[in-house]
């Protein structure tokens, strides 16, 4: 049931930003100000809800000619200033948005036109509005020398998932793919190497550094994904970032009510109760005109998501949530803002990670609680402006199993219980400040933007195990884990970083970004430095062909829970033989945390200790994108990036006895060709967004997460370099929206890629041979939406969706017999048929 209407030294960065904002306030500069009095023309760019539009391109045209591009501040405000008196053309861009120009601008002497662009999110609105003086021109970001992938929240709004948070609407992106267990990779790297910020402000959980539940999707302006981008603003990852802005309360009133209604359960042609209940609602609007506004938005789902390697009613996992983002802004005067936000996320999750070879009893449940507070100040000084951010994150979990048997793991299937618990509460606090100065013109302009970063975070809690018996199809004894020892952990951590970039635009056709980073983690006693720059150039007059690249280094935050491992139980691991037989003695493995050799490199700085990780990618890329016409943009990426330093673990034989060793010298390499083309048609009504990635993903496997996250695994294998679990050499993606005469909408979406990568086990639950060498079949999916409103009265309103999925009914293998000793070694399984699913929705 769809919408209803409505991140070479600390002081070498302190001293840059001292100098800058001397000069920011030096005579000079102030007399150069108070002489921008005439021959400027000043532009304001707003979304549709009046919310101000940082880094648009605004392009200067006279009698045909380019004669200024720059971006807009974080007001959405740009002053073109010293323009020869004339006759002007203004044009507008930002990806995610529809482009607008106005023409005939008069500039003289005596007269400096201000001129405010409201633009609309490119979605797949009923209402088309042209204006003779706003003619839509489709023209590349050509200021921007690191281009996001961007999606909005109307873009999604009929797609046949129906996305009710930020995260389903990740995969839509290309480069970005979920698993089936529902986790977010990005690059071919799990979510603890990329950073996600909202407004700014980062959201991940500062225990392991995954995402956890996201903003709503009824709350969010647009979802932009860089992949490793060339401004030193952004840290603390080595994948990729996702950052999302929110919606600010318009000028009038609005208020929208989602999925209203429940989705039952219909099998053998009899109703079995309740399948699914999803209802949101949003409403945003002035609560003091031209002052404070509110934007609200809420969810509370039930959801039983059926399993179909398994048999009811024994096949669903279950959760239930409410996940509501409230934003308030106050505006006190024209050059200052205040924001608020709230995030309350608590959720429940019962027989996680079910699936053929875990059933019910041997699945573990989830409870979590998720609050983040967020002040952001923004202030105007003279043509500058500073943004002051303050955040609170608290997030706390309880994992525990369905009893507390021992667990038992066979070639053919797991059973008892699931062998470990684990509570444990982590927060952070963190401050920002940022200086955008306005724009220098030494040789073009220079747009410089200061910042720095303070965060304090813990992480307090303890790991429980129980005894884990890994057995053969005969269920005969091979090999008995037993955990000793363990205590509670408690653990806090300062973070300290500090940037400066240049964005620097050379020439109407060339724009440079050049920045260096400092960023400092207490607990690893590691600083490093992290120095990136981008380019991008627009070589024809026709300003439809931009070519991008750049070359950064990145350093990712290394999470509290890798720091907690020393205080988990250690294993007590006894071998048998096939009579039963004790094979030796038994063998414990101490829990240590190894030293890195990284520290002393050219950008890395510390002592050598225990736990001195900093984990880095070098990454460099390659773009051109054009215009082909004002109906289709094509565009074409290559990205290389080299990993070092990732946290793994692995069995190690040390001095005098066998351990567990976490240590930071893993490695990764990533390549992605990534072509994708939009295509708009008869303005903005229908669009369509297609896409093809080839990419190659190699690692060592042994990342930490698989024995340190919230759902850790019992065997710690050995470790391999070889392929990645997320590795796709081919994914082709399309998504889009028809808008059909008699107000019916047809949304497609076609996804076909490469099957993932699985490794063969023995018995003993010990890799075979290469790790990731075989594949799953290769996946197909056509999914599709129609939908058709009916107006019931001039009030109220019906919409009827029709999803279907799977059309072709191709075999999309869900799971695999994958071990050994299984005798259905090898055989694929599980799938999801063709299905249809009929909503219904009141409008009003």
């Amino acid at each position: 049931m769809n919408a209803l209407h409505h991140r070479y030294s600390a002081s070498l960065c302190l001293a840059l930003f001292l100098a800058a904002l001397s000069f920011a306030t030096t005579p000079r500069a102030i007399f150069a100000q108070q002489q921008r009095t005439t021959r400027q023309i000043h532009v304001t760019v707003v979304d549709d809800a009046g919310a101000a539009v940082p880094e648009a391109t605004v392009q200067f045209k006279r009698k045909g000619e380019v004669v200024g591009v720059v971006a807009t501040d974080a007001k959405g405000e740009v002053v073109a200033n010293n323009f020869p008196p004339g006759s002007y053309e203004v044009i507008v861009t930002k990806d995610g948005f529809e482009a607008k120009s106005y023409k005939d601008i008069l500039l003289t002497e005596e007269m400096s036109p201000a001129i405010k662009f409201e633009l609309k999110v490119k979605g797949l609105s009923d209402k088309v509005e042209i204006s003779a003086s706003a003619a839509p021109t489709a023209l590349p970001e050509q200021s921007a020398t690191t281009a996001a992938a961007e999606v909005s929240a109307e873009q999604v709004r009929y797609l046949p998932n129906k996305p009710t948070q930020v995260s389903d609407a990740l995969p839509l992106i290309p480069g970005v793919f979920r698993t089936f267990q529902g986790e977010i990779k990005i690059s071919g790297s799990g979510e603890n190497r990329s950073a996600f910020i909202v407004n700014a402000h980062d959201v991940t959980d500062p225990a392991t550094g995954q995402f956890g539940m996201t903003v709503p999707v009824d709350s969010v302006r647009t979802i932009s994904v860089y992949k490793t981008p060339y401004l030193a603003q952004y840290g603390r990852y080595t994948a990729g970032v996702v950052s999302v802005e929110t919606k600010r309360g318009g000028d009038k009133w609005n208020f929208e009510l989602n999925d209203p209604l429940p989705e039952f359960r219909i099998l053998d042609g009899g109703l079995r109760g309740l399948r699914e209940a999803t209802p949101r609602i949003v409403f945003n609007g002035p609560l003091i005109k031209n002052k404070l506004y509110l934007s609200e938005g809420t969810e509370y789902a039930i959801r039983k998501r059926p399993v179909q390697t398994l048999e009811y009613p024994n096949k669903e996992t279950k959760s239930e949530y409410i996940n509501s983002f409230t934003q308030l802004d106050y505006i006190v005067n024209d050059l200052h803002q205040i924001t608020g936000t709230f995030h309350f996320a608590p959720r429940k999750d019962q027989y996680v990670n079910l699936d053929f070879f875990n059933r019910r009893p041997v699945t573990p449940n989830w409870k979590g609680r998720d609050f983040t507070g967020t002040l952001i100040d923004r202030y105007t000084l003279g043509t500058s402006l500073l943004e002051s951010g303050l955040s609170a994150k608290s997030f706390t979990i309880d994992v525990w199993g369905q009893g507390r048997a021992e667990m038992n793991i066979s070639p053919v299937g797991n059973t008892g219980n699931y062998f470990s618990e684990q509570n444990r509460a982590a927060s952070r606090v963190e401050w920002t400040e940022t200086l955008a100065l306005s724009p220098i013109n030494a040789l073009g302009a220079h747009n410089l933007k200061f910042g720095t970063v303070l965060a304090r975070t813990t992480n307090d809690g303890q790991f429980l195990a129980r005894p884990v018996n890994i057995t053969d199809a005969q269920n005969r004894l091979l090999r008995r884990l037993e955990f000793t020892g363990g205590q509670p952990f408690d653990l806090s951590d300062t973070e300290v970083a500090g940037f400066g970039q240049d964005h620097w635009n050379l020439t109407p056709k060339l724009s440079l970004d050049a920045g260096l980073r400092f960023e400092r983690q207490g607990i690893s006693g590691v600083y490093r430095f992290a120095p990136r720059v981008g380019l991008a150039w627009t070589p024809f007059a026709d300003q439809k062909t931009v070519v991008r690249t750049g070359y950064g280094i990145f350093f990712d935050r290394v999470p509290l829970s890798v720091y907690a491992f020393g205080q988990f139980p250690e294993q007590l691991q006894s071998n048998y033989d096939l009579n039963g037989n004790l094979i030796g003695v038994p063998v414990r493995f101490a829990n240590l945390i190894g030293v890195s050799g990284q520290t002393g490199t050219t950008f890395i700085g510390g002592s050598e200790r225990a736990g001195n990780f900093a984990p880095s990618s070098e990454t460099w890329s390659v773009e051109i994108e054009h215009a082909l016409s004002a109906n289709l943009k094509l565009r074409a990426n290559y990205q290389h990036s080299d990993s070092d330093g990732i946290v793994t673990i692995a069995p190690r034989t040390t001095p005098g006895q066998e351990a567990l060793l976490l240590n930071g010298n893993g490695t990764s390499r990533y390549r992605q060709l990534e072509l994708t083309a939009r295509v708009t048609l008869r303005e903005g009504r229908h669009q369509f967004f297609l896409s093809y990635v080839n990419s190659r993903a190699r690692g060592d496997v042994n990342e930490f997460n698989s024995y340190i996250g919230n759902y850790p695994f019992p065997v710690v294998r050995q470790n391999q370099y070889a392929r990645l679990n997320a590795d796709l050499p081919h994914r082709f993606l399309a998504w889009g929206t028809l808008n059909l005469p008699r107000k019916i909408r047809f949304s497609p979406t076609v996804e076909y890629r490469s099957g993932l990568p699985f490794s063969t086990t023995d018995a003993r639950q010990d890799f075979i041979g290469q790790i990731n060498a075989l594949r799953f079949p290769r996946f197909l999916s056509i999914d599709a939406r129609v939908t058709k409103d009916f107006q019931l009265s001039p009030k109220y309103g019906l919409r009827v969706s029709v999803r279907g999925f799977n059309l072709t009914n191709h075999f999309n293998a869900l799971d695999v017999h994958r071990n050994l000793g299984d005798p259905l070694y090898g055989a694929f399984f599980g799938n999801y048929q063709r299905r249809f699913m009929l909503d219904f929705d009141v409008l009003f």
